[in-house]
């Protein structure tokens, strides 16, 4: 389960932009996550986890939104683009394996909703 991992890093950067804004913020309410398909996060994991790890902090009861990216490559040897299906990182129109991935990679927090004092 790598979403523990995952969300801790997740929790401890929140609250160290929290406390860069403690002076007017009361609490964090909202966050918003990016995450590539490539992390292969399991959404119900992920929202357990950040429960425990939110308790008795300022984002405890917070909104946790979770935006999966598909998983994009481009073939390098016919130019095709387009979304993979893990786990065959294979070109759908020529079926090579020589793909380079644009997108799925991913894993941000993309945005956090202060309340303020």
């Amino acid at each position: 389960m790598h979403e523990l991992a995952i969300c801790r890093s997740l929790v401890d950067a929140m609250l160290e932009e929290f406390r860069r804004l403690e002076p007017t913020a009361k609490r964090i309410t909202r966050v918003r996550v990016v995450a590539g398909r490539l992390h292969q996060l399991v959404p119900d994991f992920l929202r357990s986890a950040y429960e425990v790890f939110t308790q008795d902090t300022p984002a405890e009861g917070s909104e946790l939104e979770l935006e999966i990216v598909p998983l994009e490559g481009r073939c390098r040897a016919c130019g095709w683009k387009g979304e993979i299906e893990p786990p065959v990182f294979q070109c759908a129109r020529c079926d090579a394996c020589a793909i380079e991935l644009d997108g799925g990679k991913e894993l941000v927090l993309d945005r956090m909703e202060i309340e303020e004092r």
